[in-house]
């Protein structure tokens, strides 16, 4: 059976913090009382068969709901992620995947959910 990690600082939102729109601020009291508050937001575009770990494919050893994908990006930009990971003491994973998370919303509020959901394309012999 595989070990379940959990590092406590995956939750806090470092995206939010980094561009202002929270407070960093709370303590440890605070934020355990906002964990028990929290409602969980479930995204449709994700379906979850099980709640075990894939076995094979893309996804073998990702938590539920996670696969692997590669980008090549810029030297700069990768270094920039680790500069905030180590800043707020989070994983580079955990640091990512908040900043592509805060991207996505921005990009949601300005152009709506249709710029976020895979289109359909249509055939050339249809």
């Amino acid at each position: 059976m595989a070990k379940k990690y959990s590092n406590s600082l995956d939750d806090f939102n470092m995206a939010s913090v980094v561009s202002g729109d929270e407070a960093t601020n709370t303590s440890k009291k605070e934020v355990a009382k906002t964990k028990k508050e929290k409602t969980v937001k479930v995204d449709n575009s994700v379906k979850i068969t099980n709640s075990e770990r894939a076995t094979t494919g893309a996804a073998r050893g990702c938590k539920p709901g996670y696969t692997r994908h590669t980008y090549v990006l810029p030297q700069q930009m990768i270094d920039q992620i680790k500069a905030v990971s180590q800043f707020f003491c989070c994983s580079e994973v955990s640091a990512a995947e908040q900043l592509i998370q805060k991207g996505l919303d921005d990009i949601r509020k300005k152009h709506g959910k249709k710029a976020l959901t895979l289109q359909k394309t249509q055939s050339l012999f249809d």
